[in-house]
């Protein structure tokens, strides 16, 4: 191919160095013909101008009469001759001239001619140089040659002065004829050359169409290899970033615009239970435990202004192909290209399921740490009434009054039912919380429970109580887990004033939420512990006084039901702990 490409370069070359010397050989003919034309005619004139100026002399020197002025008028007959006259050496016409036409008659005398402008200088170069001159008028296509007419042989019978200057004869020829042979013979060169040039101009524009199309061809092969390149590079590309998506350990889940499920990844797959062939194209609200939480956690993260959206770290229940439920915390974004327009959605996932179990299990260790915190003030609240029941049985064994053994049952029957009511509250308050429903519950009531709990498990001393609690504040949650909050929250206000002091309890509606404020007078929390306290296994009190989850539990029950929880507190000015 190389060598080809070099020989058509080189017979490209070669064509346009022949056809500049060829187009160098034609103006040179072309120049060279018109030179000899008209040196041709140059002497053709200067021998008829001899001729008719021996001719002058001859007839001339017998007279200068009108018949001898008519016969020399008769030599315009002569071919090209266009007009015979002489001239004085004033310039003034000798004779009345006539123009002459091959084969023309003779015309009527017209009046004396004067020289023109143009005819006038070269007049006088003959006269003053007693020479020939010519004069080419390219205009009307003709020549005119003075000489100077001298007096001598049978002049000088008239006039005695040898070479004295008599006259100018005036002899006109066409050059017509001439120059047209001339334009003839140059268009029937460039006809030849025009002849010469089509094949070789065709093969001029062939090798520039061959040049074109090998600088294509090049091109071409550039690009391709480029493509061939760059389609290389985005398919490692995708191969790789494949591989990214399908060996990720969380949940890839993407879709269109209208919420069709686009990509689904492998851990998806094994999470969920679906193969991706069984999801794509089909709704993603059918992984959903319950498909309004979508649209919800949707509408909570898109901006007013904006429509690029994006929630992270949202908790979200979903349902696999078994219908097991599964936990995860879940990241949503829009999709955009490089443009700016939205192609969908992007979920990324983490199964939280073992730690949400893991959490559950740790929430019943807490509950479980503090029925056994409040085994000890049970017991004696239980051990009253079981005294005083074994009492009023041993009475009514040796009693013979109806009266009063009426009485003493009905002591047995009170005793019975405030020992029973201590042991529903701690069955309450103790039971699974897996395996309680959200219900409608009214926060105050759960308080005034949460507050007898309390009562049981710590020593309140000489501690004062105020309790300021609104009815009808009712939210939806489970009622086993707000009360965990509460009696936790009330423990460690009691063990922070150490038997003394003033607890206030308040419970309000404050907008969309419910308020609860636990205060107390104890010795606060220091500043740099503020950050943690809501840490797990972070606690003030000595070694196996204190666990460090009681707080860490009361935040993670509040951020479950969509509330907050802020602390203030000074180092000994106690502390208020808020739930909304």
């Amino acid at each position: 191919m190389f060598k080809i490409k070099s020989m058509l370069n080189y017979l490209a070359i070669a064509i346009m160095l022949f056809m500049i010397a060829l187009t160098v050989v034609f103006l040179y003919a072309s120049s060279q013909l018109k030179n000899r034309i008209t040196l041709q005619f140059v002497h053709k004139t200067e021998l008829i101008t001899e001729l008719i100026t021996r001719s002058v002399s001859d007839l001339m020197s017998a007279g200068h009469d009108g018949p001898r002025a008519a016969m020399l008028s008769a030599y315009g007959n002569i071919i090209d001759v266009e007009d015979i006259s002489v001239f004085k050496p004033s310039g003034d016409e000798a004779f009345i001239g006539k123009e002459f036409r091959s084969g023309d008659e003779p015309e009527q005398k017209t009046a004396a001619r004067k020289l023109g402008a143009d005819e006038a200088e070269s007049f006088k170069k003959a006269a003053l140089a007693m020479n020939s001159a010519g004069f080419f008028d390219w205009k009307e296509m003709t020549y005119s040659q003075y000489v100077p007419l001298r007096s001598e042989g049978a002049c000088l019978s008239c006039h005695t002065k040898d070479n004295e200057l008599l006259g100018v004869l005036k002899i006109k020829l066409t050059t017509k004829s001439d120059f047209e042979l001339l334009r003839y013979l140059q268009r029937l060169i460039w006809a030849l050359w025009f002849i010469v040039f089509l094949p070789v101009g065709a093969l001029l524009v062939a090798g520039a169409m061959i040049r074109d199309k090998n600088r294509l061809n090049i091109q071409l092969e550039k690009s391709a290899g480029d493509l061939r390149k760059m389609y290389n590079e985005l398919s490692d590309t995708r191969t790789y970033l494949q591989m990214i998506f399908d060996n990720s350990k969380v949940i890839i889940i993407t879709t269109d615009t209208d919420g069709n499920i686009v990509e689904f990844n492998r851990e998806a797959e094994k999470v969920l239970g679906y193969l991706k062939d069984e999801v794509v194209g089909k709704s993603v609200l059918m992984l959903y435990d319950n498909p309004e939480e979508r649209a919800e956690i949707i509408n909570r993260g898109k901006p007013d202004t904006d429509h690029v959206w994006a929630v992270r770290n949202r908790e979200v229940a979903l349902r696999a192909k078994s219908g097991k439920l599964i936990h995860v915390i879940l990241t949503l974004s829009t999709m955009i290209d490089e443009s700016g327009k939205i192609l969908g959605t992007v979920g990324v996932s983490k199964d939280i399921s073992e730690q949400k179990m893991l959490q559950f299990k740790l929430l019943q260790s807490e509950k479980l740490a503090g029925i056994g915190t409040l085994a000890s003030g049970i017991a004696h609240e239980i051990n009253n009434p079981l005294a005083g029941i074994l009492g009023m049985a041993e009475a009514i064994r040796d009693e013979d009054d109806m009266a009063l053994i009426k009485s003493y049952t009905n002591d047995i029957i009170q005793y019975a039912v405030n020992a029973g009511n201590i042991v529903k509250e701690l069955s309450s308050y103790s039971r699974s919380a897996h395996n309680e429903a959200n219900s409608t519950i009214d926060v105050a009531s759960v308080l005034e429970n949460s507050i007898k709990m309390a009562k049981h498990s710590a020593v309140f001393g000489a501690i004062s109580l105020v309790v300021d609690l609104q009815k009808d504040c009712f939210i939806i949650a489970n009622s086993g887990e707000i009360q965990q909050i509460f009696v936790n929250l009330i423990i460690n206000a009691v063990h922070a004033m150490n038997g003394k002091g003033a607890l206030r309890v308040k419970c309000s509606r404050e907008g969309g939420f419910i308020k609860v404020a636990v205060s107390d007078t104890g010795h606060g929390i220091a500043e740099e512990h503020l950050s943690q306290i809501f840490d797990p296994f972070f606690t003030t009190k000595p070694v196996g006084v204190g666990t460090g989850l009681g707080l860490y539990v009361v935040y993670r029950i509040v951020i479950k039901n969509k509330g907050s929880i802020d602390v203030y507190s000074k180092s000994g000015s106690g502390a208020t702990f808020t739930v909304k």
